[in-house]
């Protein structure tokens, strides 16, 4: 996931709004934000995320002393480290998904066929 962008009508001195690519989705920014709180440089930073899906960056203190070296790096780094892990998340679970939805068809066809009605 890359920055590409600070969204400059939604930012400043002390909130920067970063826009992404792809967009953040919900999952992603939450696995974030764990994860950046654990990050020593990170961890003075807090993060949210705008209706718009954009990454916004809260400092607390004028942008201009934060030490900025390497930060757009660590962010998407770990932001793709965190769409990564959504994704193995979610791969992972659509096969028991997949189970639980023919355990389920089989039930309501056997249920129809005592009954002589169709499922529709």
């Amino acid at each position: 996931m890359k920055i590409t962008s600070i969204n400059g009508k939604e930012s400043d001195e002390f909130n920067l709004e970063l826009n992404t690519e792809p967009k953040l989705k919900q999952a992603v920014f939450d696995y974030f934000r764990v994860h950046a709180a654990r990050n020593p440089k990170l961890k003075s930073i807090a993060f949210s995320r705008a209706e718009n899906s954009d990454l916004l960056l809260h400092t607390g203190a004028p942008i201009d002393s934060v030490d900025s070296k390497g930060l757009a790096c660590l962010i998407e780094d770990l932001l793709s480290e965190s769409e990564s892990f959504v994704a193995r998340e979610c791969a992972s679970t659509k096969p028991a998904a997949s189970r639980q939805h023919d355990h389920k068809s089989a039930i309501i066809e056997a249920a129809a066929k005592k009954l002589g009605v169709p499922v529709k």
